[in-house]
């Protein structure tokens, strides 16, 4: 009896240990003072710069380094230690930073550089990023120096360079001729990819040669928990310690998690504008009288009071002072007012049957197709809500979310009369909102069967394509002023990023000069965890 109670006594303590030792395992639980887990929508299975979502693109940061950094409104170095254009801008030499390792144990040098611009510059999901798309020859200068000549100056080079998008990754992650995969997940970051779990999570342990600020936690482990009810619950029992990004957060949501004991919310300065894209070569919109009536019909204020809770602030226009090269206001301002929007409708025809509430148009009734994309949880609220407005001058506004490769091609091939299509902030406006315009954004549609649309494509690529810094102000406030007078953008809100935390393992939050990616050093750990 003594023999077997022993081993009872033996056995209960083993479990006993088990039970402590899973509690501190990667599956990302509350009692593990050095790991950080973070509740995420998406499953981090494709991490690779190019190919992420919008889902896993805020985590970028976590593995990998860019050239560059924006930082206060400035490029600052990264991966590169300085930088120097020729006097046409149409050479850019890099210095790299040298000392520095990939994770995999091969050294950061101008072949590394060369390797990874390479890549992108004949990667499609690279296309838009003229800084990779456009170079004409790359060549190593010696072991620490690269220099990228281009046919044609671009003036953003270097806020490309700062974007997750050209992250630079190990050269021997790199498959020659592979864009849709990778050899593993490594770069030069403050974390190294650990482990995935299919359906549960991925970790990623502190990289203690880490060149830059060190980052506080030894572990991250991005839990995945697709349902946000279930997120926050987690967030409030201490399975998961952050929630971040304003995709996956909503101003409900993030009100609600505010008011948990141990949680807090903090948002970002100012990260970019809502705004709203509307088809001017739609059947339904081609007259610029039932466009400007929409954007009259439009209260911005009650969408962010109604919302975000005044989080956000209603925009006049797409970009603030903070955007380089962008003056202060617009000619046309077309402040809420429904009386000129039902006036401008009346005008153009369109007749309110009193029976339905809705307007015909030569006695036939008249619908818009409003899209959006619906991997960010606002999208849905917005469309709603908007969709209720515009019922008050009697638009009758069908709503369909999308995945995102949908809505995308719907909105590039001109299948829609309204969708949301938001600015991304800096370092990647104005150029990434406007140059896309050329060819790939629903303005690209909406501006195909307008007289000046050649005009227009002109002056988009001569903006781009100068160093003049007069002329790039002048270019973007035609261009701009243009959209506006045509009711082709319609900012609506300056939005904000959020993240949610619990103060028993994050004391405080510091956003990254990428407000919209997670900064890993940004995070700020309690005296008590230290």
């Amino acid at each position: 009896m003594k023999t077997n109670f022993f081993r009872i006594r033996i056995v209960a303590a083993f479990l006993c240990l088990i039970i402590v030792l899973s509690a501190c395992s990667t599956n990302g639980s509350k009692q593990d003072k050095d790991t950080l887990v973070i509740g995420y929508i998406g499953e981090l299975s494709n991490f690779y710069p190019t190919m992420t979502d919008m889902h896993n693109k805020p985590l970028i940061q976590l593995v990998y380094d860019m050239l560059v950094r924006y930082e206060n409104g400035e490029i600052k170095p990264g991966l590169a230690t300085e930088w120097k254009f020729n006097e046409s801008g149409t050479e850019l030499t890099f210095k790299v930073r040298q000392g520095v390792k990939f994770h995999d144990g091969e050294a950061l040098n101008a072949a590394a550089v060369i390797a990874n611009l390479d890549y992108y510059q004949h990667e499609g999901n690279a296309s838009f990023l003229k800084a990779v798309s456009t170079i004409d020859k790359l060549e190593a200068v010696d072991e620490y120096t690269v220099k990228i000549t281009y046919k044609a100056p671009y003036y953003p080079v270097l806020h490309d360079f700062a974007t997750q998008y050209l992250a630079i990754v190990s050269p021997k992650s790199i498959i020659k001729d592979n864009y849709q995969s990778m050899n593993g997940t490594i770069g030069t970051g403050p974390y190294i990819h650990d482990s995935f779990k299919k359906g549960e999570y991925t970790s990623f342990k502190k990289n203690k040669d880490y060149w830059g600020d060190k980052p506080a936690y030894e572990q991250i482990v991005v839990k995945y928990v697709p349902d946000s009810a279930t997120r926050l619950k987690a967030l409030q029992t201490g399975e998961v310690d952050v929630i971040f990004s304003s995709t996956m957060i909503t101003n409900d949501e993030f009100k609600q998690a505010t008011s948990m004991a141990g949680v807090k919310g903090k948002t970002s300065t100012g990260s970019h504008t809502r705004a709203l894209a509307i088809n001017a070569s739609s059947e339904n919109l081609t007259d610029l009288r039932v466009r400007e009536a929409i954007a009259y019909a439009v209260n911005k204020q009650e969408l962010a009071e109604g919302l975000t809770y005044g989080n956000e602030a209603p925009a006049d226009q797409m970009f603030d002072g903070n955007i380089p090269y962008i003056k202060q206001g617009l000619r046309t301002k077309r402040a809420f007012d429904l009386q000129q929007a039902a006036a401008l409708l009346d005008q153009a025809g369109w007749k309110l049957n009193e029976g339905t509430g809705y307007r015909e148009l030569n006695g036939k009734p008249k619908k818009l197709r409003f899209t959006y994309e619906t991997g960010d949880t606002f999208n849905k609220q917005l469309a709603t809500a908007l969709q209720g407005q515009l019922k008050k001058v009697g638009l009758q506004v069908d709503v369909e979310g999308t995945d995102v490769m949908t809505w995308w091609t719907d909105c590039v091939e001109g299948r829609y009369d309204i969708t949301i299509w938001n600015a991304k902030g800096s370092p990647e406006d104005p150029h990434h909102f406007v140059g896309p315009m050329l060819d790939q954004t629903a303005h690209t549609a909406s501006m195909s069967k307008l007289p000046e649309v050649a005009d227009m494509k002109k002056r988009i690529t001569e903006v781009l394509h100068t160093r003049d810094e007069a002329k790039i102000t002048s270019g973007y406030d035609f261009i701009l002023n243009y959209l506006n007078d045509n009711v082709i953008v319609v900012p609506l809100t300056n939005a904000k990023e959020l993240i949610l935390y619990r103060t028993d393992k994050v004391v405080d939050y510091t956003f990254g000069g990428l407000e919209n990616g997670f900064n890993p050093v940004g995070v700020h750990k309690p005296a008590a965890n230290q």
